[in-house]
């Protein structure tokens, strides 16, 4: 019962990360943002 439970809060996190990941998609201009934030710490 427990690692069914485990198992279903797993699926529902990569599912949460998956659809954000296609929502920042839809707007590039916040890719782009994070894209030259991240290259500026280098």
């Amino acid at each position: 019962m427990i690692m069914k439970a485990r198992r279903s809060l797993i699926w529902l996190a990569v599912s949460v990360v998956l659809v954000l990941v296609f929502a920042a998609y839809l707007r590039p201009d916040v890719a782009v943002t994070l894209a030259n934030q991240l290259w500026n710490c280098f």
